[in-house]
C-alpha cells in the first residue's frame, strides 16, 4: 500500500461536513521520486498547510468562548470516555493534543492523581488561555498547558506514557507527521488514544449535508490520486495508526443520546466549534436561508423534551512497540 505521508489539503472546513467527511481530503499518496514540478508542488503544499493551521487557530480562537458550552456537552462526555477506556493508571504522564477547553485534559488530570502529570497543547492561543484559567479555577496542580502545533511537538523523545487526542486528527494538514510526533514522544509500550465521529451517525450526517449544500463545491481531487484513509470507519482508523507504526490497535464504537433544548440552541452550537468556519464563509442572506431550511428539516429529530441527537463515536487505541508495527 502506498504511503500517504505528504498530504494535499482541500478546504479543511469541508472535512467536518456531510457525515463530517472526516479526513477524506487530508492526504494523498507521495511518490518515491519527484520531478522539479512535483518538488515545487510540495513546497506549495507546505505553504498551504501552514496557512491552514493559522486559519484553524483563528477559527478556534473565535469559537473558544463558547466551545462545548452551548447545548449538550458531547465533547466532555466522550472526553471522559476516552480517558476511561484508555485505562490510565495513577502516576502516569499524559499528553493531550488539541486539548480545546479540557474535555480530555481535566478528567485525565483527575485520573492520574497528584503523582501524575498531564500536559495539554493546542494551536489556538485563546483555547490555551481559557483552559489555563479553568485549570487554575479548579485548583489542579498536575496540569500544564501550552500553545503548540501538533505536527511539531516541543517535547523530548519518550516523554509520555499516553498521548490522547479527542476529535482533532481530521484537522491536521499533515496527519502522518502529527501521528509521527505522537509516536516519537511516547515511551516504548505507551498508548495512543483518539476519537473520531463514526460514518453512520444520522444527526451529524444530516447536519453536514444541509450545511454543505449551501457551500461551493470543494476542489476536486486529481485523477490517479489515492483516496485517503477514512477516519470515520474502524478499518480506516486501524490502517492510519498502523502506518504510523503503532501496534496492538483496537477500535471500538459507542453511541450516546444528547438533547438540544430548541432550534435556536442547536443553531448557536454550530458557532461553538469548527463548523463555524463554514457558516462564516456564507454571506448573511445565504446563512438565513440555510437557517430557515434547517429549522424546517430538524423537526424530524424533535421530541417533547427537545431535539434528539444520537451521536456515534469511534475510539481508537494503539501501542508504541520497539519495532515497526505489524501490517
Amino acid at each position: 500500500m502506498k504511503d500517504w505521508k505528504d498530504g494535499r489539503l482541500v478546504d479543511w472546513e469541508t472535512g467536518i461536513l456531510g457525515n463530517w467527511e472526516i479526513g477524506r481530503t487530508l492526504c494523498s499518496p507521495s511518490r518515491a521520486s519527484r520531478t522539479k514540478r512535483e518538488r515545487e508542488t510540495a513546497m506549495d503544499r507546505d505553504q498551504k498547510n501552514q496557512e491552514t493551521k493559522e486559519l484553524i487557530a483563528r477559527v478556534f480562537s473565535r469559537a473558544a468562548p463558547t466551545y462545548d458550552q452551548i447545548g449538550p456537552r458531547f465533547f466532555s462526555h466522550f472526553g471522559r470516555r476516552l480517558v476511561e477506556l484508555a485505562g490510565i493508571p495513577r502516576g502516569a504522564q499524559v499528553l493531550d493534543v488539541a486539548c480545546g477547553r479540557g474535555a480530555v485534559l481535566l478528567p485525565a488530570a483527575q485520573q492520574v492523581g497528584r503523582s501524575g502529570r498531564v500536559v495539554g497543547v493546542d494551536i489556538s492561543a485563546d483555547m490555551v488561555s481559557r483552559t489555563s484559567a479553568e485549570v487554575k479555577r479548579t485548583g489542579l496542580q498536575n496540569v500544564e498547558i501550552f500553545e503548540m502545533d501538533a505536527e511539531e511537538l516541543e517535547f523530548p523523545d519518550a516523554a509520555f506514557d499516553y498521548v490522547l487526542s479527542g476529535f482533532s486528527i481530521f484537522f491536521f494538514p499533515d496527519l502522518s507527521r502529527a501521528l509521527g510526533e505522537f509516536h516519537r514522544v511516547l515511551k516504548a509500550g505507551g498508548r495512543v488514544g483518539v476519537t473520531t465521529f463514526s460514518e453512520d451517525t444520522e444527526f451529524l450526517d444530516w447536519t453536514g449535508r444541509i450545511v454543505k449544500s449551501y457551500l461551493p463545491p470543494p476542489e476536486s481531487q486529481d485523477q490517479g490520486e489515492q483516496e485517503p484513509p477514512a477516519l470515520d470507519t474502524p478499518l480506516g482508523l486501524k490502517e492510519t495508526l498502523s502506518k504510523a507504526s503503532f501496534g496492538t490497535i483496537v477500535v471500538t464504537a459507542e453511541e450516546a443520546d444528547f438533547v438540544y433544548a430548541n432550534e435556536d440552541e442547536w443553531w448557536s452550537s454550530l458557532w461553538s466549534h469548527g463548523l463555524r468556519r463554514a457558516l462564516e464563509r456564507m454571506d448573511p442572506a445565504t446563512r438565513e436561508r440555510l437557517k430557515a431550511d434547517a429549522f424546517r428539516e430538524i423537526q424530524v429529530f424533535k421530541r417533547p423534551d427537545g431535539i434528539q441527537a444520537r451521536v456515534r463515536v469511534l475510539f481508537a487505541f494503539g501501542t508504541k512497540t520497539r519495532g515497526k508495527a505489524a501490517e
